[in-house]
């Protein structure tokens, strides 16, 4: 019986002998100190580290696994976790509730922000799918543009014809080809060309206060054929021929009254006896 009674009382005094509060606490603060400098370590190192704490304070096996640990950390309570204080749960799911609030208005954000981006590359598309119809509108119109020919108008400032010009298509040059015609700021003509391919080609007559001034042939840039000068009331004063940009034939000269008095025969520019003018 005397054995018995020794037994009991070294259990019961080796119980009380166990790790005190602050001390299991420090144990706690030991384990994750450790845990957490070597943060690379392996999980099972981890839970291993953890169970040996548990057993030096007299605390319950930890069964719950690495995520438990790490999710400790995460929230500042791995020593709680090692002390298995009782109310750790109640401790941790607000602050799991409020992580996974915050993940969730992240992922609305992020999810908004990739609709977003969406949009924008949609926008962007379509912005470029209509500038490539647009220009390619433009390039056609230009196209037809320049296979016609054109005319331009230009106007004095006080609102009347100045100039009205025709144009080959740009595909041919875009030089002057057909009538061209010059006016004053009163209205009247001044000035009529025909053109071909940018010089001058067949008649072109001059005006002075709307009286005919002179009249020209000409043929690829040269006078050729008929040339005719007019005085200020529109009376024939000069005739001459030419070929070649040359006086070439007859000349005859005219009083006010219309009377020849004067006439020479040309041949390329050198003058020669009238007979020759006959011919």
């Amino acid at each position: 019986m005397m054995n018995k009674a020794l037994i009991i009382l070294s259990l019961t005094f080796l119980a009380s002998c166990g790790p005190s509060a602050e001390e299991k606490k420090n144990i706690a603060a030991v384990t994750c100190s450790i845990m957490n400098e070597t943060g690379n370590m392996d999980g099972a190192i981890r839970v291993r580290e953890m169970n040996d704490a548990r057993e030096k304070i007299g605390g319950e096996p930890f069964l719950q696994g690495d995520s438990a640990i790490k999710e400790a950390f995460g929230y500042g309570l791995c020593e709680e976790l090692v002390l298995h204080v009782e109310n750790y749960d109640e401790i941790i799911k607000p602050l799991r509730d409020a992580t996974q609030e915050r993940e969730r208005i992240a992922a609305e954000k992020r999810a908004e922000e990739i609709r977003a981006e969406e949009i924008r590359a949609e926008e962007i598309r379509a912005a470029k799918e209509k500038r490539v119809e647009e220009n390619r509108i433009a390039a056609e119109k230009q196209r037809i543009s320049d296979a016609k020919p054109s005319v331009k108008e230009e106007f004095h400032s006080n609102g009347k014809l100045k100039t009205r010009i025709n144009y080959q298509s740009k595909n041919d040059g875009g030089r002057e080809d057909g009538l061209a015609e010059w006016y004053r700021e009163n209205g009247q003509l001044s000035l009529k060309i025909n053109y071909k391919d940018g010089v001058y080609d067949g008649l072109t007559e001059r005006y002075h206060n709307g009286h005919l001034f002179s009249k020209r042939n000409y043929k690829k840039g040269r006078r050729h054929g008929l040339t005719e000068q007019y005085d200020g009331n529109g009376q024939l004063r000069s005739k001459a021929n030419y070929k070649g940009g040359n006086h070439h034939g007859l000349v005859e000269y005219y009083k006010e009254n219309g009377e020849l008095y004067y006439k020479e025969c040309y041949r390329y520019d050198v003058i020669k006896d009238m007979s020759y003018c006959k011919k």
